[in-house]
């Protein structure tokens, strides 16, 4: 896989958990993109580790949904 292609890759699976968000949720794009890149998840996912880039979008939508519902009680 190309440096290009996993860029590509990255973006489209950042942009479907966005959505997923968004779905699953009621967020707006913008509060559902605001709540993902700030998420420690986030960071895991676009770096690779332990292979959450291969979970379902919905999966890792709900598991940054719950890391930001913990940090705002």
């Amino acid at each position: 896989m190309t440096e290009e292609s996993k860029l590509a890759f990255q973006a489209n699976k950042s942009a479907n958990i966005i959505k997923s968000l968004c779905d699953l949720y009621g967020l707006t794009f913008k509060e559902a993109t605001d709540i993902y890149y700030q998420s420690d998840t986030s960071e895991l996912i676009e770096n690779g580790i332990a292979d959450l880039h291969c979970r379902s979008n919905r999966y890792l939508a709900s598991v940054i949904w719950e890391e930001y519902q913990e940090s705002h009680k």
